[in-house]
């Protein structure tokens, strides 16, 4: 799931998007990383999932890392009408953010932000 939401967010102009991997910092100043950590399967047994993604958001500012990382955590709500985002043209998701944006790590010339999220979806 997370490499279709990968997919959504390049389609949408976000670049440097990464899935399980965040670039040494001295190769690659801005960066996204989604990281799934973990997943569930549907106990009903009709192929359905929920995958748990931690997006990482690295930019030369704070200001910077916090105001993307934000705007993913709204973008990727789908609200309490379970609004359902296409990720890709085959694969599709409801999405709920768990945690909002929280500074990770600080360096020179860079801080990231990560949030939470969890997509209900195909798995």
């Amino acid at each position: 799931m997370h490499y279709a939401l990968r997919n959504y967010l390049l389609n949408n102009g976000y670049t440097n998007v990464y899935c399980d991997f965040m670039p040494d910092v001295s190769k690659q100043l801005e960066a996204i990383n989604l990281s799934k950590w973990d997943h569930t399967v549907a106990d009903i047994n009709d192929g359905s999932g929920l995958a748990y993604i931690q997006i990482q958001v690295r930019r030369s500012t704070a200001q910077e890392a916090y105001r993307v990382c934000s705007e993913l955590f709204q973008k990727l709500d789908s609200g309490t009408e379970e609004r359902i985002i296409n990720l890709t043209d085959e694969k599709f998701c409801v999405a709920r953010p768990r945690r909002g944006a929280i500074i990770l790590e600080r360096g020179e010339g860079y801080t990231t932000y990560y949030c939470e999220i969890a997509l209900w979806g195909d798995n």
